[in-house]
């Protein structure tokens, strides 16, 4: 801000000051005469006074009450800016309410008629991604957020909000509609309310990933009317997609895994770096489709595989197939009467079965196989609060007027209101 001052006496024998940004000591000295003389009125130069390049243009008048005790020729101010920056910590508490995880399976027998096949399975899906009945267990037994899900299952990811419009309409499979409706139908079908709710989230990011990567969801289907719980799980996390080298990542996902998720290249084909196989908890004291059964008659078995491979099989099963492993224990390969190799997801899908972690047993006899299979019961609740800690900080900057630099005595203007900019991260 600038002042300047004219008086009564002759214009031609007067020369004003008006310098910004240093005070009148700091300007180089008039060699143009110069007389005393009365301060009559004072002239302040706004800031709408100025052009772009700040220099001064026209003076608006601005009247004062003289005061008796003081005069001066000119004044000038420096303004600088004060800085000071603030540091908010916000502790925010979540109460989580776990369940402690069920006891340790019990033991038991299949019993199978004499002459038959028993193949054991692991898990219930092709057990590539996230398992949807871990992404469950996860949440209620160990308190995992979504966030701790999708990295668990998706190892390498990273969670990326794209910033879509929730009202954005979209097309996955049989629905269509706003983009939480839609996902949310598709999570209903899914995965269904009684699953924990960051389980629902993950599953939400899931699907929505997975759309984005198959330009359109491939061969999702959704479900009408999806509870509360999903509709606020899913609008919770709208628009949040995991990526991979800068690109939507393809997020399988299943029922369920067998104590370790599978290796992409073992089941279908690609290697995918976030598609590999991890040990998992839970699912063998919890998991419903941990070693389920499923048996065969020994001329079932054979006519199946006769048929599908178009090969003549004769011997024992052994003979029939040979089972090799990849990682997590699934089946990465099969050959098939010693002359047709297939991937074991072909296999198991030839033979209906659950999944492709699965081994089996033939039975000649009336002595029955042994099998794990699962008892569960209620265990009481108990709750982990988990809290999380946001730092805040606002950084305010101040313009202020510093004292008057003066050629005589004090001079008090009129008050200058301050300019604050408060901004936070």
């Amino acid at each position: 801000m600038v002042y300047a001052a004219t008086t009564g006496s002759d214009a031609n024998l007067t020369e004003e000051q008006a310098v910004s940004g240093a005070s009148v000591s700091d300007c180089a000295p008039s060699t143009k005469k110069t007389e005393t003389y009365d301060v009559t009125e004072w002239w302040k130069a706004d800031i709408s006074d100025y052009d772009q390049s700040l220099s001064l243009i026209k003076y608006e008048a601005a009247a004062t009450q003289p005061d008796p005790l003081t005069t001066t020729i000119a004044v000038t101010t420096d303004t600088t800016e004060a800085t000071t920056t603030t540091t908010t910590t916000t502790s925010t508490t979540t109460v989580v309410t776990t369940l402690e995880a069920p006891a340790i399976r019990a033991t038991t027998t299949v019993c199978a008629p004499a002459n038959s096949v028993v193949f054991y399975t692991y898990g219930f899906g092709h057990g590539v991604g996230m398992s949807q009945n871990g992404a469950n267990f996860y949440a209620k037994y160990n308190g995992y957020s979504y966030n701790q899900i999708l990295s668990l299952y998706y190892p390498g990811t990273t969670l990326v909000n794209t910033g879509v419009d929730p009202n954005k309409h979209i097309t996955i499979g049989n629905c269509s509609g706003d983009i939480v409706s839609v996902i949310a139908q598709v999570v209903n079908r899914e995965m269904g309310p009684s699953m924990a709710q960051e389980a629902l989230k993950a599953q939400a990011v899931a699907i929505y990933s997975f759309y984005l990567h198959h330009n359109g969801g491939s061969g999702l289907k959704g479900k009408s009317n999806p509870s509360k719980n999903i509709v606020d799980a899913v609008r919770s996390v709208v628009g949040q997609a995991l990526y991979y080298d800068g690109k939507p990542a393809d997020t399988m996902f299943y029922a369920s895994s067998g104590g370790a998720t599978a290796s992409c290249k073992d089941i279908f084909s690609m290697d995918i770096p976030y598609l590999r196989s991890i040990p998992v908890q839970y699912d063998d004291n919890c998991d419903p489709h941990f070693c389920d059964s499923q048996i065969f008659s020994w001329s079932q078995l054979k006519s199946k595989l006769e048929s599908r491979y178009h090969v003549s099989l004769s011997g024992s099963p052994y003979d029939w197939i040979q089972l090799n492993y990849g990682d997590g224990g699934y089946v990465a390969s099969a050959v098939i009467g010693g002359k047709v190799t297939v991937k074991g997801n072909d296999l198991r899908t030839a033979l209906g079965l659950k999944s492709p972690k699965f081994e089996f047993v033939y039975q000649a006899g009336n002595t029955p196989p042994p099998a794990t299979l699962i008892t569960t019961a209620a265990q009481p609740e108990t709750t982990v609060q988990n809290t999380t800690t946001t730092t805040t900080t606002a950084t305010t900057t101040t313009t202020a007027l510093p004292a008057a630099s003066e050629s005589a005595s004090a001079v008090t203007p009129e008050s200058t209101a301050f300019n604050a900019e408060t901004s936070a991260t």
